[in-house]
C-alpha cells in the first residue's frame, strides 16, 4: 500500500477539481496537460537527494513503495504506507520551495504556493 503525492508547476493554486482532473491524466501517462517547467526537474533532484530512488539494493530500507516517475511536468511519488507521515512532510516543504503545486489524491487537498492550499 502507498501513499501517493503528484507535483507540477502551475503559477496558481488550482482548485481542487482542476487538481484531481490534472492527476488523473498525468497518472494515465498523458503529457501536455500542464507547463513544463525546470523546476520540477530541479525538485525531483531534491527529492532523491533526500530519498533514494528505489532499487533492488535498496528496497526493504526504501521510502518508496515504487520508483519515482517524473518527466518536465510532473513527478508522481508512491510513498511507502509505514513513511507516509515523515516523507510527505519533507515533500511538500520541497515543492513549495520549488513553487510547485502538489496534489494528495487520498485525502483530495491541493497544496500550492506559499503553503496556500485548498480543500
Amino acid at each position: 500500500m502507498s501513499f501517493d503525492l503528484t507535483f507540477w508547476y502551475r503559477e496558481s493554486v488550482p482548485t481542487l477539481e482542476e487538481a484531481a482532473w490534472v492527476y488523473d491524466q498525468l497518472t494515465d501517462g498523458i503529457t501536455g496537460v500542464v507547463e513544463e517547467n525546470p523546476a520540477v526537474e530541479d525538485f525531483r533532484a531534491s527529492v532523491i537527494s533526500a530519498f533514494p530512488d528505489l532499487t533492488e539494493e535498496n528496497m526493504n530500507e526504501s521510502s518508496w513503495a515504487s520508483p519515482l516517475y517524473g518527466n518536465r511536468e510532473c513527478v508522481i511519488a508512491a510513498i511507502s504506507w509505514s513513511r507516509s507521515t515523515e516523507v510527505s512532510s519533507v515533500l511538500l516543504d520541497l515543492a513549495s520551495r520549488h513553487g510547485l503545486t502538489a496534489y494528495d489524491p487520498q485525502d483530495q487537498v491541493v497544496y500550492g504556493i506559499e503553503g496556500e492550499r485548498s480543500r
